[in-house]
């Protein structure tokens, strides 16, 4: 309803890669670790444009750019197998975490707290503002966001890439 058009996804798109749904699976568990406040204060004053974690859903990967930003998007992967050849096709969608019930908790305890200030209270403006400004914060994290898109698109197919080069040709090797 009103907080829906901040939650949409950024992105979905298909990348067809050479690992199956298993492989991929526990690439991503070898390769990436766990997201964390160490990790992701690391993250932050690293040379990398974007740090991938895994998360506690498999086929799940969180970005962590330079910043913070509670809209940025989570990378979700659904694996089908691809009909000619051995390939699986990765079906990605880039979405914020859905936090809708933290703006309707908000807007509640404002609507409360203008009902309780209005009564000849100068007061009551502050609650109004309030909401003006977690919808005015909604608005600009998500337009950060949206730019950063690109960005992490960009970087997580380089980095499957690099995956699939380094446990394809290194299984072929042996």
């Amino acid at each position: 309803m009103i907080f829906d058009r901040f939650f949409k996804p950024y992105a979905e798109y298909c990348l067809r890669t050479t690992l199956s749904e298993d492989e991929l699976k526990t690439t991503l568990d070898k390769e990436l670790s766990m997201y964390g406040f160490l990790s992701a204060n690391d993250a932050a004053f690293s040379e990398k444009t974007v740090i991938f974690f895994k998360t506690a859903r498999p086929l799940t990967v969180k970005p962590v750019l330079c910043g913070r930003n509670n809209m940025r998007g989570v990378i979700s992967i659904h694996c089908r197998k691809a009909e000619p050849g051995n390939e699986s096709v990765l079906d990605i969608t880039i979405t914020p975490r859905n936090d809708r019930w933290l703006g309707w908790g908000i807007s509640g305890f404002c609507i409360m707290a203008v009902l309780i200030f209005c009564f000849g209270m100068w007061q009551g403006v502050f609650p109004l503002l309030m909401a003006g400004f977690l919808f005015l914060n909604l608005l600009l994290s998500r337009s950060y966001a949206t730019n950063e898109t690109p960005v992490i698109r960009r970087e997580f197919e380089k980095n499957l890439r690099k995956l699939e080069k380094k446990y394809k040709d290194g299984r072929k090797s042996c």
